[in-house]
């Protein structure tokens, strides 16, 4: 039975420039990615001390509403030494990745996904007592990371004055009344 995981983050930074990073090239803002194909990239994902390189694939951007998703999806790449390792320790990922823009400004990273735990009906034992655990770490870490990169890039762009502002989002000094 496939496993929901859903965690979200606070990102500091003007929300349009947030908004064009997040829109633009993953490789910017996706965390020790390496590029394989027009929209696939190798990514190292880390909980702990235990780290595991995944295939992900990003999708286009999309808007529902005031939040921008692209679609996420994962699948582990086995290490040279022990290739059933990964099965045990990381499962496939499938989800949209979102960034969320307050009327206020404030701005949320999201991440909705499943997974399957692998190894059938004692993996979903092993996922109720431990795996659970390390899977929303491994998101978590994940999340802070796109935060991090993305925060860094929207300062990049916010200096770009070729960035179209989008003014639902932007916060200027509150007018002064007598």
């Amino acid at each position: 039975m496939p496993r929901s995981v859903r965690t979200f983050l606070p990102v500091v930074g003007q929300p349009a420039a947030l908004a064009a990073a997040f829109e633009d090239d993953p490789q910017r803002w996706l965390p020790a990615a390496r590029r394989v194909g027009s929209d696939a990239w190798t990514l190292t994902l880390r909980a702990g001390a235990l780290a595991r390189t995944v295939s992900a694939v990003i999708g286009r951007p999309w808007r529902a509403g005031s939040t921008r998703w692209r679609t996420l999806t994962w699948d582990p790449i086995a290490d040279d030494g022990d290739p059933t390792a990964v099965d045990r320790l990381l499962p496939s990922l499938d989800g949209e990745l979102g960034l969320h823009i307050e009327p206020s400004g404030r701005t949320t990273l999201v991440l909705d996904a499943r997974y399957q735990p692998p190894g059938g009906a004692f993996g979903d034992a092993v996922d109720a007592v431990a795996l659970r655990r390390l899977a929303r770490m491994t998101v978590e870490r994940f999340l802070e990371e796109v935060s991090a990169r993305l925060a860094a890039e929207a300062l990049l762009v916010g200096d770009d004055p070729a960035i179209v502002r989008d003014p639902e989002h932007e916060r200027g000094p509150a007018p002064i009344t007598p």
